[in-house]
């Protein structure tokens, strides 16, 4: 981490020491869902395990328990129980990530920790920040100890995506599936229907796109938070899906998460069938899966919402803090 990025975290350090008194002594504070030590939590990222140590990044505003600047904090585990706060990894302190580190994954190999994600940066002046005025960058980060996080590796610019999409991409997921590695990012096309955008490598660094993974109907506007991950011997695509319209019975949140099932090779063909959502909760979004070392295909989500302030305001803000995480499923 450079010299800004040193100076954000002694900022964060004396910001969760200054937050603790009010934020220990909340009636609301939880016992078994991991919360930010002070300011507003959000979507879960990095989850894994190495060596016996489980892993949970989190996108993390210490400043401010209604959000802000994203930060990326950290929570390790060898129980899935008990927690332990290691601090904050990441921060936005390169160019291409100076508006905030954004949501991505994790994949271990050979012992090391690749994490993921998406640098965001949002240019001043008068712009709609849709299809002008802000960049998405995929950017990679090693750690061998899980600890100690090396320098940011630049990927994908906003260049390397397809035309016919919106600057709203983001969000890496990183799997290995035979001799390959491969990625999906959850995007907005620019007939304001999303879709997700799939990535192939061979070296974790050099990126070719492959193709689209859609459904022929528009289905929400946005993508977030794409997912494709076997288990059962099947493959499902989960996302975060925004835009929905409300139904009776589904939908209900402003913003849902589901799956599909793909139905035929992700890489050559395939069709998404089958939405169901993943909780009919009021309080359920931005969902990860990760397979443990046991072989287990666990999922964490965040326990909140965004754009909902007109819909209800947590007492906890009171105390400095707000949200939290579900329990792995």
């Amino acid at each position: 981490m450079n010299e800004a990025g040193l100076q954000m975290i002694r900022k964060i350090r004396e910001a969760e020491a200054a937050a603790q008194e009010g934020v220990q002594k909340d009636p609301w504070r939880l016992r078994f869902h991991l919360m930010p030590p002070a300011g507003w939590l959000n979507d879960p990222n990095g989850l894994c395990q190495m060596n016996g140590v489980y892993h949970v990044f989190f996108q993390y505003s210490p400043f401010d328990p209604c959000g802000g600047e994203k930060f990326w904090g950290h929570y390790t585990s060898r129980n899935l129980t008990d927690w332990e706060y290691a601090g904050v990894p990441l921060a936005p302190d390169e160019q291409f990530d100076r508006s905030g580190v954004y949501s991505g994954s994790c994949l271990i190999k050979d012992g090391i920790m690749y994490l993921f994600y998406t640098g965001n940066v949002k240019l001043p002046g008068d712009f709609d920040y849709v299809t002008q005025g802000r960049e998405a960058n995929t950017v990679l980060v090693e750690s061998r100890d899980g600890r100690t996080f090396g320098d940011k590796k630049l990927l994908l610019t906003n260049r390397d995506y397809p035309a016919d999409y919106t600057l709203h991409i983001r969000d890496p997921k990183v799997f290995a599936l035979e001799d390959r590695y491969y990625m999906v990012l959850g995007g907005r096309k620019k007939n304001d229907c999303g879709a997700v955008l799939l990535y192939e490598s061979c070296d974790l660094e050099n990126w070719r796109f492959c193709r689209e993974l859609t459904v022929p109907m528009k289905f929400g506007y946005m993508w977030e938070c794409p997912d494709l991950f076997c288990t059962g011997g099947k493959w499902f695509l989960s996302l975060s899906p925004q835009g929905l319209p409300r139904d009776e019975h589904e939908f209900q949140n402003v913003y849902t998460a589901g799956y599909f099932q793909v139905n035929g090779d992700f890489r050559a063909g395939c069709r998404l069938e089958d939405f169901r959502e993943w909780d009919k909760g009021f309080d359920f979004y931005a969902p990860q899966t990760f397979t443990d070392e046991s072989g287990r295909t666990l999922l964490i989500a965040w326990a909140g919402l965004p754009d909902v302030e007109e819909e209800y305001v947590n007492p906890t803000i009171e105390s400095g803090w707000q949200h939290a995480l579900t329990v792995p499923r």
